[in-house]
Formats: C-alpha cells, structure tokens, sequence
C-alpha cells in the first residue's frame, strides 16, 4: 500500500478514535448527576450577587456565563448546564487530532494519543460544567495559532494567539500561569528579538494593553477572592515535586490502587525525571530535533515551572495540584513526544516500547470506564437517590451532611423542575471535638443522611436512637430514621 495512502488510513483511525472518545465524554456529561462544585456555581446563578459570585474562586467566568445561558433558556438539567463544556471540548479534541495528525510514526501516534487524551482524571473536567476545559481548549488554540503564525509568519495568527492565551486565563485563574509564559515567549519572538522596531508598530501597543488588561483582570480578581473569603488560598501544595507531578499519577490509577510512599515517591520522580530532560532537550537542542513546536513547549513549560516557584516563594502562594494542575497536561504530551520522537529515532525496539507504554494507558482507561461519578466528586454517585428516597418516605424535615447538604441547597432545592418537599438542614459530622452546641439538635429531625465516616460525636448528648433505612454501596451513603426515646 502506498505511504499516502496508509497515513490517510491512520489519520481515519485516529478520527473514529476521537469520535468515541467524545461520545464517552458526552455520554458521562448526560449520566452523571450534578457535582458539588457545579451546584454552587447554579446556585449564583440562580441568586445573583456579584459579591458572593465574585468572592470565590468556584466561579469560572466563561462557565458561569453559559450556565447563565442554559438557565434562561429554560435548561437546568445537569446536563444542560455542561453544553459549554462539551463545546469546549470538542473544539480541544480537533485541534489534538490536528496534532496527531503531523507525527509520521503510527506507534508514538498512539503512545501520544493514550497519554494526552486517556487520562480518566483529565477526561472528568471535559464533562463537568466547570472552566478547566474550556481554558484547556483557549491554550490549544493559543499553541495551534502561535505555531501557524511562526510557520508563516501571518500577523493576524500572532494576535489570536495571544487573545486565546489571554481568554485561558480568564476561563481559569490557574491557566493565568500559562498566559504570563506564553506573553513572555510571545513578546520576544514577535517584537523584541527583532531589535528596536517594534517601536514603531502599532500593533505591539495594541497586544501590550491587552496583555497588560488580561493581567490587571486576573489579578484584580484574584485579590478581591483573597481579601473576600480566601476560599482559593488553602487549596494548594507545599511541594513543588508532589504538587505538580502527583496529581498525573494519583488521575491515572484512578483510585484503584493505594500506592505506599516509596512507591509514591519514585513515581513521582519517575514522572518528574523524564518530563524535566524532555523540556531540556526540546528547550536546548532545537538544532537536533528541529521542532519549532517542540522547543516553544519545552520553553513555555519551564517559564511555568520558575513563575510556580516564584510565586510560593515570593508570595507564598501554594503550588497548582490535581485538578489545578490539569492546563500541564498538553504541554507535557508535547514535551514528551518530541522527546521520544527526537531520541528513538534509530532504535530497533521503540516500536515495541511505544505499544506497550499506549497498551498500559488503554488498559488503565478501559479499566476505569465508568458512567457515574468523578474522583474529585465521589460523594454525589447517589445524591439524588437519596433524596427522592425521602421523598418516597414522606420525610418533612431531615439533617443531611455537609458532603450531600450542597447538593440538596445549591441545586435541588434551587431548580424549577427538581425541587424536593422535605426541609433539609445541615448537621455537623466535621467537627466532633467541643462543646455539644447542638443538645436535643437531632431529636428535632425524622431522618438523617450520613456520609463516611458516619460520626456524630458532635451530638453525644443527644439522648437518640437510630434505626437504618437505605444503604447506598456506591457512595456509602447511609438514611437513618430518628427515634426519640
């Protein structure tokens, strides 16, 4: 068979690859029930108050504005509220099949396929009306328009690229990392490695305000969060290794397995080793690999790497981890693949290396399909069973856990459709050491809704008993009846 016509063949392979995988993301953004963080973020739609809206770092703007949309419309299914993600998404899928598309070599084709796009971690966000996709598809796009621009040199290219960069960061604060990289390797590859003419150019004002306003907005809002609730500012790591690299780690087992901390430990240098000599070639040896993409990745992933530094040190801001550290992610594909690209390029055995390593992602990923909850968001798998199970028992006034109450308060109680007859309130399983404050607190309730590890010494006075109503083996959530003595 013709060379052409065998790429042809595996660019359409790739195609129905993608296609399913969007189908699988589509499909858990339909089954899987609303998240906590979703809840509250329906929640400030529903009651606006640009204070609390703004005062946490919940609020993704572009997400908020499209659940905004769906809400006016009439839409306030979970899964109606998750179109923008979806959308965003799609658009993150076609531009990495646009870079599958360019690696020659079938076999690192699929090892960059499975580590890009079968991370079952990653794949949570791209369901979820939350802004983790949406910034992952503006960095896409920022990539793909700064690549094209340099390749031929197309001004228009340069300033979209800029703007989508910029548009990442307002999607996500966390990506504002990634757009204060990206505007510095911008700068000087556009304007300043051309000497002093840059002067001159109207243009360079034009994309310096712009910079500078994304950046002003970013940190204009991060500042109010900080000063309003600090809601963002304990969410974060001490360690820079164990912030950043675990969290690929700790996504791809999924929670299958418990890893002990030597083996912890070594994977994360593991992980930390190979992406780290990956940047250094790409970054330095550009004369070896000749990958214009390649060496901006390598480069912009390093700037992350010293602003992250910066930032704990400096201002003592905590390190990105798990889900905040998702915008790494393509920059780490890209790194790796072109390292790999570039260093096994004569070796007999790399066919047989890059199969195996895609074979370990697919089998991890087939092992951890699942159509009904997310790692960051177990809780919720039987939040809405629970809830029309008090309603089938004709419950009037029932505690509910903090892990559930969100739920119950953000979205059930606030949709038009949904909303359930008994009155919840929230009881304390947090706090068990003190003072019982809540003396009698439980007798006033028909029915509780507990959650692991089901403690209420909070309420150790409370002269109860309890008698289980419905177990629930996915979450562990646990309806109990009150019985007043």
């Amino acid at each position: 068979m013709p060379k052409t016509q065998t790429i042809k063949n595996h660019d359409a392979t790739f195609l129905v690859f993608f296609s399913l995988l969007f189908v699988y993301v589509f499909a858990r953004a339909i089954c899987i029930e609303i998240t906590h963080d979703e809840a509250y973020s329906f929640y400030n739609v529903k009651h606006f108050w640009w204070v609390e809206t703004l005062c946490t770092g919940n609020t993704h703007w572009f997400n908020f504005m499209a659940i905004k949309a769906a809400v006016l419309l009439g839409f306030e299914k979970a899964a109606q509220l998750r179109w923008f993600s979806l959308l965003s998404a799609s658009l993150f899928f076609i531009i990495g099949y646009r870079w599958i598309k360019t690696i020659d070599y079938l076999p690192l084709k699929l090892l960059a396929f499975s580590i890009a796009f079968l991370n079952p971690y990653f794949l949570d966000y791209f369901s979820l009306a939350r802004g983790y996709v949406t910034g992952l598809a503006f960095e896409a796009l920022a990539l793909f328009f700064f690549l094209q621009a340099l390749n031929k040199g197309e001004k228009n290219w340069y300033l979209l690229s800029l703007f989508f960069a910029g548009m990442s960061a307002i999607a996500n604060f966390n990506f504002f990392y990634f757009f204060s990289a990206f505007t510095l390797i911008y700068f000087y590859v556009h304007y300043f490695k051309k000497g002093f003419d840059f002067f001159k150019d109207k243009r360079f004002y034009l994309e310096a305000f712009f910079a500078i306003g994304i950046t002003a907005v970013v940190l204009k809002a991060l500042w109010f969060i900080t000063d309003c609730s600090n809601d963002i500012g304990p969410y974060g790591g001490q360690e820079f290794l164990d912030s950043l690299f675990f969290g690929y780690i700790k996504g791809f087992i999924y929670g299958k397995i418990a890893l002990s901390d030597v083996i912890k430990n070594s994977l994360i240098y593991m992980v930390f080793g190979v992406i780290m000599v990956s940047v250094c070639y790409g970054g330095f040896y550009f004369k070896k690999h000749q990958s214009k993409l390649y060496q901006i990745t390598a480069i912009l992933t390093l700037f992350m790497f010293v602003l992250c530094i910066i930032n704990k040190v400096v201002f003592n801001v905590l390190y990105p981890v798990n889900r905040t550290t998702l915008m790494f992610l393509p920059l780490f594909t890209i790194v790796i693949t072109g390292f790999l690209q570039s260093i096994f390029r004569n070796a007999f055995y790399k066919k047989y290396l890059f199969i195996g390593l895609a074979s370990l992602f697919l089998i991890n990923f087939i092992m951890s399909i699942n159509l009904v909850s997310t790692l960051d968001y177990y809780e919720q798998i039987d939040a809405k069973k629970t809830f029309q199970k008090l309603e089938e028992v004709h419950a009037k006034k029932v505690g509910i856990a903090p892990e559930l109450f969100g739920f119950y308060r953000n979205y059930y109680q606030q949709t038009d459709k949904s909303q359930f007859s008994f009155r919840g309130e929230s009881i304390n399983t947090y706090f068990p050491v003190g003072e019982d404050s809540g003396s009698n607190k439980l007798s006033e309730f028909e029915y509780l809704v507990l959650f692991p590890p089901y403690n209420l010494s909070f309420y150790r006075k409370n002269n109860v008993r309890f008698k289980a109503v419905k177990f629930y083996s996915g979450s562990k959530t646990l309806i109990v009846k009150v019985l007043n003595p």
